[in-house]
């Protein structure tokens, strides 16, 4: 049949709409479309049904490419589960709705079940990988799993979090969002990618009908069902790596999984790179046209797409700040154009080396900081001369395989050689090799040699240059572990996070290899010094899961003191807290105070930074009284201890502060903030983190007390000092166009007030997830302000999402939940 080519696109993209809905979605979708011929529709649907009946035989192996029974049905019973509506089919079987109706308990859940006539061995050994695999994640962003088990007809299934949500695709086009909000969207993507990747598990299957995205803005991934996990050995354990077997989904498959060649965690990153593509750019990076399947990957794995500047359509929009396809392009033209590029590279190696890397690399963009990504015209260049050169490269490439070959059968060698060495002669040598070590380092970089402005940190920048020329052997790598985590801790200690960073990734990789599999307390102790200083970096999820490892190693360990494994769940917990998730921080910070004053002297610090937490984590859910009395008490610990003028003191009375203010007692509030913005200033200067922090809360003071010239003009100084000694990064600068926002619109200044308010938003989009609460505060006081300018539904839409995501993230008792409420009702 002759077709033309506007009749033929039109039929081919409404087809790769309609065909990753379920049956019932999809008849509803297109009876809902208009079509100037009315026979469009009739031929779009046969070919919806002709796809059902060829199945994805083309996507998935061959043994798979045959429809069966899913063996269940509307209103079955499946163990404590019943059956309300069937969500959608796969490789394997049927995904339903079910609901657990037992002793009075109700739940709904995501019911998935391998279909009668498919449980061969192989897809039940696939069905229990992806349950093995479910059961190692435990993440936000990820889709838990819930329970298993066999029906009494023998059926394998396992229930797992029902997600009502949206393909974030389509989350985005609803609302309209612009790159902004995309982006942030997709660094929650990220989050769960990475996760997966550190518990091993490469998902293999990422595109959008396999993220969902919940009202509140939460990403959920979904569908583990091709993943694979890295474990040494485990391959065997893979259904997927068996000859034949290579399912995948062509448009979002890495070029490396289109030839059928090893797959790792680059290829995940390729298929983030598809994913991201689409959502700046409206399209996929590559058309399929009328090209056969198997054309289609041969492309793909021999060519690169436009970069997202160039692929924009005209007519395309994102949002309201991107209004043309022109300002669209010019937005993505740069910096994305790269980021996107890089993922996208046909090498996995010259890749993002993980997804961290990427989804650090968006959080640079968003900071306004420089990107890692470079543009790829170096690569480009040099495979045109090879193929300009063919006969001079492969004599190069001989002679670079030599070297290659020689240098991995020293290092054989030289890892063979390896011998085991008494832990305690180790610690015997070690004192007098580390210090001539530094001598040599100190001697190296004297005044003489280098000049008379020598620092101390140049020293010890010098200390890690020389380290890996200094301990070459194998036989030296314990003590090259040592030192790279000494120096990693001088760095953190003396607040150079950025420093640290290297020396401490370093040392970990180095002792997982001193430990060869074991756990050691030498391997907690360097996972949770990485932790630490991911943290100070602002890496909330990678911290978070190295601090959560090292507890469980730790915990393993005989004759651990119980005080310190608490001190580390504290830790967990503070992080929980600066994610917006204050419900979990709550209850871990609580267990952590009841084991430390059970099991700790007052004079030891960590009681008093758990007193703290759970002093601020108890404001937060709105129990002021039980708030301020664990923080009134660090305060007098922290004094004891340290000294009324310590660090420690002010770090006590900024949550103090803002406890007061929320109960009303502002003359006490004001008090206590100046007093801690006071030490802070004196101890660590006006631009330090905590410093800051303590300013943020004398400013949320003064604005709730009225004193609205005093919070602007702080404000104003710190909005004065953004830049290289304040970036964008910073959560006090967001606060601060809060605060100047909120006192603007107090006095009807409103222009002034919204222009703040946006720039206050925008920046805590930028560094904050877009569930947090903190970002709701920010949607809630700029909706105020839009609604009394006159744009009443704007401005309400902006209320309404401002107050879910704080009683969300906090509980609808906090002080900032019920303002949000208050707000909210005036306009609606």
């Amino acid at each position: 049949m002759s077709l033309s080519p506007e009749r033929w696109r039109i039929i081919r993209s409404v087809f790769a709409e309609l065909s990753e809905l379920s049956p019932a979605e999809r008849d509803g979708r297109l009876a809902g479309i208009t079509f100037n011929d009315p026979d469009l529709r009739a031929e779009i649907a046969a070919l919806l049904r002709a796809a059902d009946q060829v199945g994805d035989r083309f996507e998935r192996a061959a043994t798979e490419a045959f429809d069966l029974d899913p063996g269940a049905q509307v209103g079955d019973r499946v163990g404590p589960y019943r059956i309300v509506r069937e969500i959608g089919r796969g490789g394997m079987g049927a995904v339903f709705e079910a609901h657990r109706e037992d002793a009075g308990f109700d739940k709904r859940v995501a019911l998935k079940m391998v279909a009668r006539g498919r449980d061969t061995d192989a897809i039940l050994r696939r069905f229990r990988y992806e349950r093995q695999i479910l059961a190692r994640l435990e993440h936000r962003n990820i889709a838990a799993l819930l329970d298993g088990g066999v029906t009494e007809s023998g059926q394998p299934y396992f229930a797992m979090e029902y997600v009502e949500g949206q393909r974030i695709d389509r989350y985005c086009e609803a609302r309209a969002l612009g790159i902004r909000d995309r982006l942030q969207l997709f660094r929650q993507v990220c989050a769960a990618v990475h996760y997966a990747h550190q518990n091993l598990v490469v998902h293999r299957d990422l595109k959008p009908s396999n993220i969902l995205v919940a009202a509140d803005g939460t990403v959920k991934l979904l569908d583990f069902g091709i993943a694979k996990l890295l474990d040494p050995g485990d391959d065997s354990l893979d259904p997927l790596t068996q000859a034949g077997s290579a399912p995948m989904t062509t448009a979002y498959a890495s070029p490396e999984q289109l030839v059928g060649d090893r797959v790792t965690t680059a290829s995940d990153v390729y298929s983030l790179g598809v994913v991201l593509y689409q959502l700046l750019t409206g399209r996929p990076p590559f058309e399929s046209g009328d090209v056969p399947v198997l054309e289609i990957r041969r492309r793909r794995a021999e060519s690169a797409p436009l970069p997202p500047s160039r692929a924009v359509l005209p007519g395309t929009r994102l949002s309201g700040t991107e209004p043309t396809a022109k300002r669209l392009q010019r937005a993505l033209a740069g910096e994305l154009d790269n980021l996107v590029m890089m993922a996208l590279r046909r090498e996995p190696e010259r890749r993002y080396p993980s997804v961290e890397a990427f989804s650090d690399d968006v959080l640079r963009f968003l900071a306004g900081l420089p990107i890692q990504a470079t543009p790829d015209s170096i690569g480009y260049r040099f495979g045109k001369f090879v193929r300009r050169n063919r006969l001079a490269a492969v004599a190069a490439l001989v002679a670079l395989l030599s070297v290659g070959l020689g240098t991995a059968a020293s290092l054989w060698q030289l890892g063979v050689a390896r011998s085991e060495r008494d832990r305690a002669e180790r610690e015997r040598v070690k004192a007098g090799e580390v210090t001539e070590f530094f001598r040599s380092v100190f001697l190296a970089a004297s005044p003489v040699r280098l000049g008379p402005t020598i620092t101390v940190v140049e020293a010890m920048d010098a200390a890690g240059r020389r380290l890996d020329s200094a301990f070459s052997s194998p036989d030296q790598l314990w003590l090259k572990t040592a030192l790279q985590s000494t120096l990693a801790s001088t760095y953190y200690d003396i607040g150079l996070a950025e420093k640290a960073l290297p020396l401490a990734q370093a040392a970990m990789a180095s002792q997982a290899v001193l430990d060869s599999g074991r756990v050691t307390s030498d391997g907690a102790n360097q996972i949770y010094n990485m932790a630490g200083v991911a943290l100070e970096l602002g890496r909330l999820e990678q911290s978070e899961s190295l601090f959560r490892r090292s507890m469980a190693m730790y915990e393993q360990l005989p004759n651990q003191d119980p005080a310190e494994i608490a001190k580390g769940w504290g830790q967990v917990g503070l992080i929980l807290s600066r994610q917006g998730r204050s419900r979990e921080a709550l209850e871990l910070q609580g267990r952590t105070v009841a084991l430390l004053r059970a099991r700790v002297p007052e004079t030891d610090r960590g009681l008093m930074i758990a007193l703290v937490n759970f002093g601020a984590e108890l404001t937060e859910a709105g129990r002021m009284a039980e708030g301020q009395r664990y923080l009134g008490d660090a305060v007098v610990l922290a004094e004891k201890q340290r000294g009324p003028d310590h660090d420690d003191v002010a770090l006590a009375l900024q949550p103090l502060a803002m406890n007061l203010m929320f109960s009303g007692e502002l003359d006490q509030a004001l008090s206590a903030a100046r007093r801690g913005v006071k030490i802070m200033t004196a101890r660590r200067g006006p631009l330090n983190t905590a410093t800051l922090s303590a300013g943020q809360a004398l400013m949320s003071v003064l604005a709730e007390r009225g004193e609205c010239r005093e919070a602007i003009a702080l404000a104003d100084q710190l909005i004065g000092a953004r830049g290289p000694d304040l970036p964008d990064t910073e959560l006090a600068l967001g606060s601060a166009y809060l605060i100047r926002g909120r006192c603007l619109g107090q006095s009807g200044q409103l222009a002034e007030a919204e222009a703040a308010l946006k720039q206050g938003l925008s920046l805590r989009l930028a560094t904050l997830p877009p569930a947090h609460w903190a970002v709701g505060q920010a949607q809630s006081l700029l909706g105020e302000v839009v609604a009394r300018r006159g744009r009443k539904a704007e401005g309400v839409r902006l209320l309404e999402e401002g107050a879910v995501r704080i009683e969300t993230g906090l509980t609808p008792a906090n002080r900032r939940a019920i303002e949000a409420r208050q707000r909210l009702d005036r306009y609606r």
